[in-house]
């Protein structure tokens, strides 16, 4: 075939393909290549022949084989792009930024618009596979031209805008290179923003100080980029928040930066970053109330700020706050770890480990000192640093492990000699020893080289106070030095309680020890004691609106089961005011805080005791004798409360285990003697005699054996008088009573006493208990038990003179009788007066007038009747 007839063939083939015959022209294709197997044109025809036919991997290949034969003809690589971007080819993610950069390479020198149009197709591919540098090389390539083109700075500005929002998605996987493509796009765009001041302007500012702020060692540029924002827009938070926040994670908050901090809070009272500048400023300037509050009003609205929390956490232990510091410095080394690792943030997590090492060792217990250990070991080359290795032989001494915490001090007084922490370590361990002498030694050697340190001072004082009475009385030892700690270290509670005991054991001033207890109570409400002792010495001076106002405080700040001593001492008080049902809800809240503490048990069981609670003081008072077998006071709540419910044998049981223990308890052989009179009273009602002189008999020893020890006990008497006015009803001949000799006046031995004599003896016995009381209740006693020998007289047939004596006896007393029951204000005596006044009384009186009768008639006797 001539050249000729192969034009014609390619012909053909066009025209074919402008009439849609496809088919047609890839007959007239193949016509061409069985002449001239590498024709260009040809292997393009096929190409879009072949594409339209829907034949992707034919039409593939017949433009590659195109391009291969003619790389710089732009027919094929534009057939290759088409068919790439109209078909999901499984070779176009590969190929397909390859063609577009050959074209871009032609287009370069002879269609510029064209060559831009590839270019932002080129880079939407870069874009979908997150090459980020290749976008913005690309992109950068594509402005240059526009710029050389003449392009306005209106479409400049939108193709910096374009680069900026393709890149600052992701600037977290970016390189170094695509960052500061990154950062030159945004300041190309801010520059050629057609209007400055606008929302427009002022959001694609803050866009490009969210991207810088991504990257700490932009600090300089950062602080620019927020200073031109904040020229520009002066009254908007954001630009000086970034700043601010920048300024306090840096460590570097100058002068200028306080002043940053002041203005946002001008314009926002509740600004985070603000408020934690200003809490760091004033943790600078040693106000660490101001700094706590600040701090913790400011990590509320920023509460990813580590620096924040770190600086809280120093503010809470310089006021000896401990949890407090643990917490935040937790929360912190959070933020920390989330952040990831970097020079900075191992930096700024090794400071917070030290922080929070030290305020778990001034927590002191077992459990803060293992943390606290495990802590300091998470620390980079901690066996390196003297005072992390001082913190760690603290942890060991606070839980037990001396010899580790001795080998550790030995280690560092022989490499460090001269570190005034290294003497106080050697003198805490001594101190722990009870070596006082060789701890003061050593403190006085600590503060030689610093003498600054309150700490040092407190412990020296602790040291001269447990020391001995001299060094504890002495000015110049332990007061002078816990002044000194006082005066370096005002939030240091503890030392503020020692100076209370100073005032309170060695001075005696029971003021100023009180304003020393609230001192130290103020600055920490955890501190039990001080709050225990400040309300004890209230109580004392009879200030009880201030020791209320202390114990309210607490209980009211107090979670279920804490403050137990608060909750005690301010039932105690309603007790004793008598307000009893707020008693029992405050004793019980102390028991929450210690349920095995036997003493509030007690004191539970008097509050249910004295609003008449008896079967709940019952189980109180049961708990405190299981709780302390050895209290007799709590066995003793226990059998009275029996007693009184009526429960005589099991009070009678209870009695008898306190006697075994302590034979001369007097309130335990009362309530003996009480339970078998009652017992008595309960067999005569059922006519059981012989019990009732028995059970008598009984009571009659208890007395007796309560009056050896307690002879000057009205009640006692009384008791006995009762115990033997109680068988007045018994028939004569069974009574036959018992009675040891000491009551009737002998040394030793029993006597047994008839019915006569028993009531004699109640009339004696009640004659002893007037002489040391005089009550309306014995004198009632009394006057029965008169009658009731009359009685008894009158029944047995007695001899004149026994009726006389005993007349005169009770005609003395029906005179003061009526007398006593009207102006006596006692229940009992009104009871027995009321029981007199009816049939027995009648029975009296009618006897007491046949008497009268008979001593008229007799001359002998008249003198008597002037008694009546």
């Amino acid at each position: 075939m001539s050249s000729k007839e192969v034009k014609t063939a390619l012909k053909s083939a066009r025209d074919a393909i402008r009439n849609k015959e496809y088919k047609e022209a890839l007959k007239h294709c193949k016509t061409v290549l069985k002449q001239e197997k590498n024709n260009y044109n040809a292997w393009v025809f096929i190409g879009v022949a072949a594409a339209e036919l829907e034949q992707p991997d034919q039409a593939q290949s017949a433009y590659k084989k195109a391009a291969e034969l003619e790389p710089d003809q732009l027919l094929a690589w534009q057939g290759l792009a088409n068919l790439y971007e109209k078909y999901n080819h499984i070779n176009a993610k590969d190929d397909l930024p390859g063609v577009y950069q050959k074209l871009l390479d032609l287009y370069e020198s002879v269609d510029k618009q064209k060559w831009c149009d590839v270019c932002k197709k080129l880079v939407d591919l870069y874009y979908q596979e997150k090459k980020h540098l290749e976008v913005a090389r690309t992109w950068h390539k594509l402005i240059k031209t526009r710029q050389e083109q003449g392009a306005e700075n209106e479409e400049l500005h939108q193709l910096w805008r374009k680069l900026t929002q393709f890149l600052a998605e992701s600037t977290e996987d970016q390189n170094n290179e695509t960052q500061q493509l990154l950062f030159t796009a945004f300041e190309n765009a801010l520059g050629l923003s057609d209007k400055i001041p606008s929302e427009d302007h002022q959001v694609l500012y803050r866009h490009f100080i969210q991207s810088l702020s991504k990257f700490p060692h932009e600090s300089a540029r950062l602080k620019k980029a927020c200073e031109g924002m904040i020229n520009i827009y002066p009254t908007v938070q954001y630009p000086l928040e970034v700043l601010c926040l920048h300024l306090i994670e840096s460590g570097n908050l100058t002068d200028e930066g306080q002043q940053y901090c002041c203005r946002l809070v001008e314009m926002d009272s509740k600004s985070g970053p603000g408020l934690i500048g200003l809490g760091i400023k004033a943790l600078q300037d040693k106000k660490y109330e101001d700094a706590v509050r600040n701090l913790t009003e400011g990590l509320k609205e920023s509460p990813v700020c580590t620096s924040g929390w770190y600086h809280l956490a120093e503010a809470q232990v310089k006021m000896h706050r401990p949890k407090e510091a643990v917490l935040s410095c937790s929360q912190a080394l959070k933020i920390v770890d989330n952040l990831g690792a970097s020079g900075n943030s191992l930096y700024q997590r090794n400071l917070c480990l030290h922080l929070k090492a030290e305020a778990l060792i001034k927590l002191s217990d077992y459990d803060s000192s293992e943390e606290a250990i495990r802590t300091l070991d998470q620390i980079s080359d901690a066996d390196n640093i003297p005072g992390l290795l001082v913190l760690k032989s603290l942890a060991y001494r606070n839980k037990g492990s001396f010899d580790e915490a001795a080998k550790i001090m030995e280690d560092l007084l022989s490499s460090y000699p001269d570190l005034a922490e290294v003497h106080a370590l050697e003198a805490l361990i001594h101190f722990t020893k009870k070596d006082y002498l060789q701890a003061e030694k050593c403190f006085q050697r600590a503060l030689e080289k610093d003498t600054e340190v309150a700490e040092y001072h407190y412990q020296l004082g602790l040291t001269y106070w447990f020391m001995g009475e001299e060094t504890r009385k002495d000015k110049t030892k332990a007061l002078t030095h816990f002044l000194k700690a006082a005066r370096l270290d005002t939030y240091m509670g503890k030392v503020f309680c020692y100076l209370g005991h100073y005032y309170r054991d060695v001075v005696g001033d029971k003021n100023r020890a009180r304003g020393c207890y609230r001192k130290a109570f103020e600055l920490d409400d955890t501190d039990a004691e001080s709050g225990a002792a400040a309300v004890d010495l209230s109580v004392e001076l009879e200030d009880m609106e201030m020791a209320l106002a202390i114990l309210t405080t607490v209980t009211q700040k107090a979670s279920a089961g804490t403050a137990k001593w608060a909750w005690l001492r301010r039932g105690l008080y309603y007790l004793k005011a008598g307000q009893h049902s707020q008693a029992v809800a405050d004793l019980q809240a102390a028991l929450r805080a210690d349920p095995k503490d036997f003493n509030c048990w007690e004191s539970l069981g008097e509050a249910y005791l004295s609003r008449g609670g008896y079967t709940t003081a019952l189980k109180s008072f049961t708990k405190a004798s299981e709780l302390n077998p050895e209290s007799i006071y709590s066995v003793f709540k226990v059998a009275a409360i029996q007693q009184i419910l009526g429960k005589y044998k099991e009070a009678v049981a209870q009695y008898q285990m306190i006697i075994k223990k302590k034979e001369d308890y007097v309130p335990a052989l009362k309530g003996l003697g009480e339970c078998h009179l009652m017992m008595a009273k309960a067999a005569l009602v059922d006519y059981l005699d012989g019990k009732a002189v028995d059970y008598i008999e009984k009571a009659l020893e208890y007395f007796t054996c309560a009056l050896q020890h307690r002879a000057d006990v009205s009640c006692l008497w009384k008791l006995a008088g009762d115990a033997c006015t109680c068988l007045y009803a018994v028939a004569p001949s069974k009574v036959n009573v018992h009675v040891l000799g000491v009551l009737l006046g002998q040394k030793e031995g029993k006597q047994v006493l008839k019915k006569n004599e028993l009531l004699h003896l109640g009339g004696r016995c009640y004659g002893r208990a007037l002489k040391l009381m005089s009550t309306s209740n014995t004198w009632c006693d009394l006057g029965i038990n008169y009658y009731r020998q009359a009685q008894h007289l009158a029944e047995t047939g007695s001899n004149m003179n026994d009726l006389k004596e005993l007349l005169e006896k009770s005609l003395h007393v029906l005179e003061i009788m009526p007398l006593l029951s009207t102006v006596s204000s006692n229940q009992s005596s009104q009871n027995k007066l009321m029981l007199l006044h009816g049939p027995t009384w009648e029975c009296y009186t009618s006897q007491m007038k046949t008497l009268s009768k008979l001593m008229r008639l007799s001359k002998w006797l008249n003198p008597l009747i002037h008694l009546i």
